[in-house]
């Protein structure tokens, strides 16, 4: 049976269980069928605006992933939130550092240099996404706030943020708990944690750890005997003091150090490009395999500390937040992508650290000024540093065999980067209440954003910049609650981003159009959203949905890797890089969100996501090599001639309405768990998770990469006590084994070398890069809680 007709089946049969669960506990005709039910959804309390509130009451899309679903899902990652909450993208690069977040059609890879689309926060402090990535552990809740969010919190950001709280101290009881998974795929996970009260209902401490090792991305390299490998450790240590009912404070220390060695996965050409020569062995995607010598490597350092104060006085709180975070990365990446020269390998050295200090003050209202007003005012400060140290290699080698170099010599060139970004900015939000019903907000932000930086090639200083801007950026918000169980609201925001000088092309600009795609000016946005929540059937069926359009003004789009003209200590050198470019944008969504509580022990749930980003006559760096003006859609490895004749620079440009994001513009998730107590202290269960993302063309300029529709099922089974002590599950995920090539390259990979004549030029492979859905995996999961927990 096709995949295809699996994962239709799949997600039917969810929809099937919950109607047949629900029918099996209907009650019987007569009195028992008219009594009122006493269940419902439970409530969800979230901070979106500074303050714990229902979820209900947010005039505003958030995504709230509680610390149960992350239990009962028996998620390992950060990156698997993204199986829950439509519309999210999460990416890890190979690399282990390359860490972003997509949210409404707007893409955002850290390469780019820019500031992210989405911003995220750990214990309301601002961080940088890697230190979420690397591990997930005793988590109190995740939220997801879609639109431009800053002119409450932290920074801006066009798409939304992400915070991440960690699970508090318990001032007064003892407690903890320990958390096991193992799977059939050499993936093996252990968490826990102890809660100490200190000083009764005033000092507590909690301590926790995990431990992680895996196959990565399970992508074995058939010149390497090597497997691939994920090590991570990580120790957290939390204090939780409330002297009195006017104080509190939090402070939290967490250490992590992760180990990595990955692999490119391949796939053969001919499979996909029809008169391409047949070489073995063949490779499929579905393999996982890669084809390099060497092993990307990778070895990550992490610091995290974070402070929060609260004095409440007269119905008012003044808040102190800060964070302190140090980020050490070692690794190693090798260059010869075409597997061109047998038995042997070169590679890039990189030693990138990053130190970052931020410290926010606010002053907000507890309870409302002359009973109709509510306010936030604050000031807000972050220094970040960057520096990093690269060894990029250039290999002088001849070929002499068909997809075969003989290296000759090999020339180093150090590149040492600095870089520091200072930001400081005040704010101010402000809510009338008009009787119980109707609010109106209105907030701004005030930035004074600085950069400096400086790039030095081998000794030879190519760039020293310093730039300052100051943007304001406002939200404006009205909401009305027509009944008691439906809210209506209407949000316009604007947002900005600083626009980078990007790092990865170390030669002189000079007069060429090479400046054009990696200087760029700073982007504006406008978004627009409206949107509903309702809570119905007596609190069981609750239904919140949005539409948006946002208008991007100078949007920071990387594109894919186009050829350019590199310099070289033996000259001009055809090389590939992911240029940036300023485009005009816009898109359009909608987001929908259903959750009911169908019975006592049956609850469902479906989320859905469209979004559609498009430029509006964008001008990027392209492969244009019959001169056309059109992005070509399977270019060859050129000469450093070819570049310049058909370009007439060092490198291409097109004029295009391409997409956004390589995202799918539909994603949706289908949710159902049932349990049924065999004992007043015991419960069997079963839950399912069906992900659906449509078919997606990615880069249009990518006759390759084109992704179907697929869907991925992950199900679980087992048995827990009544009170939530212990659990013991099995679980399966994409039970279906759907098989689907995610991403492919724009043709075969390619090794850049200079030959004995000192021209510059590549070598391609019979191989392509590709990338595949996760395997089918088969789990356990064992928890044990006692006391607080």
């Amino acid at each position: 049976m096709r995949a295809g007709t699996l994962n239709l089946l799949a997600g039917s049969s969810l929809a099937l269980l919950a109607s047949a669960a629900g029918a099996q506990t209907q009650p019987a005709a007569g009195a028992a069928a008219s009594a009122e039910p006493n269940f419902g959804l439970e409530e969800i309390i979230v901070t979106a605006r500074r303050k714990a509130e229902s979820l209900q009451d947010v005039p505003q899309t958030v995504d709230a992933v509680t610390a149960d679903e992350i239990e009962r899902l028996s998620f390992q990652q950060f990156t698997d939130v993204q199986a829950i909450v439509p519309g999210l993208t999460l990416t890890s690069g190979s690399n282990g550092y390359t860490t972003a977040a997509t949210i409404r059609g707007a893409s955002f890879q850290v390469e780019s240099s820019a500031t992210p689309t989405v911003e995220f926060y750990l214990n309301d402090g601002p961080i940088q996404s890697v230190f979420l990535f690397q591990s997930m552990y005793d988590v109190g809740q995740i939220e997801v706030l879609r639109g431009p969010q800053g002119t409450l919190r932290g920074r801006a950001a066009p798409s939304g943020s992400i915070t991440v709280t960690t699970r508090d101290p318990d001032l007064s009881e003892f407690g903890g708990y320990v958390s096991t998974i193992a799977t059939d795929e050499d993936s093996t996970m252990a968490q826990g944690a102890l809660n100490i009260p200190l000083v009764s209902d005033t000092l507590a401490l909690r301590v926790a750890a995990v431990y992680e090792d895996n196959e990565y991305d399970h992508v074995k390299s058939i010149n390497n005997s090597d497997d691939p490998s994920q090590e991570t450790k990580s120790g957290r240590v939390s204090l939780r003091w409330e002297p009195n009912d006017a104080v509190s404070a939090k402070l939290m220390y967490q250490y992590l150090e992760r180990d990595l060695t990955s692999f490119d996965g391949y796939e053969s050409f001919y499979l996909n490009q029809s008169g391409a020569p047949v070489v073995q062995p063949t490779i499929r995607a579905e393999d996982r395999l890669g084809i390099t010598d060497g092993a990307r490597t990778s070895t990550q350092k992490l610091d995290i500390l974070t402070g929060q104060i609260d004095w409440r006085f007269g119905g008012q709180k003044l808040s102190y937040v800060g964070t302190y975070t140090t980020f050490d990365n070692v690794a190693l990446t090798p260059q010869d992508t075409g597997n061109v020269i047998p038995n042997y390998e070169f590679y890039q050295d990189l030693h990138a650290e990053s130190e970052q200090r931020t410290h926010e003050l606010r002053l907000a209202s507890e309870e409302r000024l002359g009973g109709v007003f509510d306010y936030t005012v604050g000031a807000f400060y972050s220094d970040f540093s960057s520096p990093s140290d690269l060894t990029n290699r250039t290999l002088l080698a001849q070929p002499i065999a068909a997809y075969t170099l003989m290296p000759l010599r090999m020339f180093e060139s150090p590149i040492a980067r600095r870089s520091t970004l200072e930001e400081a900015s005040v704010f101010a939000n402000l809510t009338y209440h008009l009787g119980e019903k109707t609010e109106f907000s209105a907030g701004a932000r005030y930035i004074d954003f600085k950069s400096t930086s400086s790039l030095v090639v081998a000794g030879n200083k190519l760039s020293d910049l310093d730039e300052d801007e100051q943007p304001v950026i406002w939200n404006v918000a009205a909401s009305h609650r027509f009944t008691d169980d439906f809210m209506a609201y209407v949000n316009v925001g604007t947002s900005w981003r600083y626009g980078p000088s990007v790092v990865g092309v170390f030669r002189p600009l000079d007069n060429t159009r090479l400046g054009q795609f990696l200087n760029l000016d700073s982007e504006d946005s406008t978004s627009y959203e409206l949107g509903f929540k309702a809570d119905l059937m007596d609190d069981r069926l609750r239904v919140n949905a949005s539409v948006f359009h946002q208008d991007y003004k100078d949007f920071i789009y990387r594109g894919p890797s186009v050829w350019y003209v590199n310099f070289s200590q033996t000259g001009p050198v055809p090389a590939q890089f992911n240029f940036v470019a300023n485009v005009d944008a816009k898109v359009d969504g909608a987001e929908l969100d259903v959750a009911f509580q169908a019975t006592e022990n049956l609850n469902v749930g479906v989320t859905l996501a469209y979004a559609k980003g498009e430029m509006e006559d964008g001008v990027v760096a392209c492969n244009d090599f019959d001169s056309n003006g059109v992005p070509d859609l399977f270019p060859t490895a050129p000469t450093v001639q070819q570049i310049r004749d058909a370009t007439g620079d060092e490198v291409g440009a097109c004029t295009v309405n391409d997409r956004l994001a390589f995202a799918p513009d539909w994603t949706g998730t289908l949710q159902a768990e049932y349990k049924y107590p065999v004992t007043p202290s015991m419960d069997i269960f079963g839950r399912g998770l069906y992900s659906y993302y449509t078919s997606n063309e990615q880069d249009p300029n990518n006759i390759y990469d084109n992704v179907s529709s697929y869907g991925l099922l992950n199900v679980y089974a087992g048995v827990r006590s009544s009170d939530g002590a212990w659990e013991v599950s099995l679980f399966a995920r994409n039970l279906t084994d759907t098989t689907e090539v995610l991403r492919r390259g724009n043709g075969p990979e390619a090794t850049p070398y200079t030959n004995t004549g000192g021209l510059g030029t590549t070598l391609a492979g019979p191989y392509q890069l590709a990338t595949y859905t996760p395997p089918r995996e088969f789990g356990i999961s064992l928890r044990y809680a006692f006391g607080s927990r």
